[in-house]
């Protein structure tokens, strides 16, 4: 449902059916008010078909990140797929899609206190078909769940989680005391181990390599002390971010393999829309250690295409080296790299490639340095590309879809709270 102004559309929406005002636009040819982000239907097809590929070859399953566009509508088209169910990272997440209808969710976050797990139980009564997993890293968080569960009525699940960097049981003696703990709790079951590999990321890929290879064998001790406490359960093992999942399969899937009773559920959330910046930069480093080729047939930084652009017009030209354009911080992710200009266009016709470089964003102003003898000029449109879609989707009340012939043929509100 969309009622009011956004950015991209010309009038107010009111209601839900946006087609007619989505008849006929484009965002470089002047019909739609820029900036505006949109998504590459097709790319974004693309690259949920390489990533589904790649899990069956497997034999995982996903759980993708909604965090990343918080759009029910696009976490829809992930499910269709045959998705195992979604990831999210707190409250406001899950009752976003708790609303829209998706049931089987990974709280892939420590939740908080006592307080966070009474409003996760209010959310659970009002949802009484919902399947939630909670990771857990110490006592007090295993407690907060607990309390989630008093409130909601029935037992919950835990995946205790093992981590460096950032939340996660630190050692065996932490995993073994929230193990110790969960039995002593009539609402709360074992449901096996999470982690998350990114947190430990150096820029040296060597170092990379040997902290996850660290983190990794910590997760597996950590899978053998919860099947030795519920050795008849179907357990979880899950990990995975959008950069270095083919590391922790190495690592991790031979023994899950081995148990027999166990499923592992990857993670990542970026991938289906990637980049023009740290994500590329990732799948490049994957294909460097030969972690997608021998299972797909595919290079990894070709088979994902980058599905996201971001359109602006230019404002002024003050030097002949100097364009402005009206792209800020409040548009744009910035916190990995500057957009990148894709491709110039005047009168809906693309003129240039690669027509500057971005050199600082103010609040609503991108900067570009450009050859003085260009003639960009007031009123051109620029596309953009970005660098980690997670921190660009949550500037956007509205994603539009562009299909290959690039006409908009679609709005997806987003729910960021």
């Amino acid at each position: 449902m969309l009622n009011g102004f956004y950015r991209g559309l010309a009038g107010r929406v009111s209601g839900g059916d946006t087609t007619d005002l989505l008849a006929g636009l484009r965002p470089e040819d002047g019909s739609m008010p820029l900036p505006v982000l949109t998504i590459d239907e097709a790319a974004f097809d693309r690259n949920a078909d390489v990533m589904f590929g790649y899990a069956k070859a497997l034999g995982v399953s996903l759980a993708p990140h909604a965090k990343t566009p918080m759009s029910p509508e696009l976490s829809q088209r992930l499910i269709d797929r045959g998705a195992w169910g979604l990831s999210v990272a707190n409250l406001q997440q899950a009752s976003v899609l708790l609303d829209a209808g998706f049931q089987r969710l990974l709280i892939a976050n420590q939740i908080g206190g006592r307080a966070a797990g009474r409003h996760f139980g209010a959310l659970l009564k009002r949802h009484p078909d919902a399947e939630l997993m909670f990771f857990v890293d110490s006592i007090a968080s295993l407690d907060a769940v607990d309390e989630a569960a008093a409130v909601a009525g029935w037992t919950l699940p835990v995946l205790v989680e093992v981590g460096r960097g950032r939340a996660g049981a630190r050692d065996l003696d932490a995993v073994s005391a929230i193990i110790a703990h969960a039995a002593s709790l009539a609402l709360v079951s074992l449901a096996g181990v999470a982690t998350y590999e990114g947190a430990v990321a150096q820029a040296d890929a060597a170092a990379t390599r040997k902290a996850i290879a660290d983190l990794d064998r910590l997760a597996l001790d950590a899978f053998a002390a919860v099947r030795a406490a519920a050795p008849d359960v179907p357990l979880i093992l899950t990990a995975g971010g959008s950069s270095f999942f083919d590391l922790v399969l190495e690592d991790l899937l031979p023994a899950l393999k081995a148990d027999g009773n166990a499923e592992f559920v990857l993670r990542s959330g970026a991938i289906y829309f990637h980049d023009h910046g740290v994500y590329q930069r990732a799948l490049s480093a994957l294909d460097m250690r030969f972690g997608f080729a021998p299972v797909t047939g595919l290079v990894a930084s070709e088979a994902f295409v980058p599905a996201v652009k971001v359109w602006a017009e230019v404002l002024s030209r003050p030097e002949p080296g100097l364009v402005i354009c009206g792209l800020g911080m409040r548009d744009v992710a910035s916190d990995q790299d500057l957009p990148l200009p894709l491709a110039l266009y005047r009168d809906g016709a693309e003129i240039a490639e690669r027509p500057g470089q971005v050199t600082k964003l103010n609040d609503q102003h991108a900067f570009l340095r450009v050859d003085p003898q260009s003639d960009i000029a007031v009123g051109d449109v620029i596309a953009f590309g970005i660098s980690h879609p997670c921190t660009c989707f949550d500037r956007w009340r509205i994603l539009f879809g562009r299909n290959p012939d690039g006409a908009i043929v679609a709005a997806y509100p987003t729910h960021f709270g």
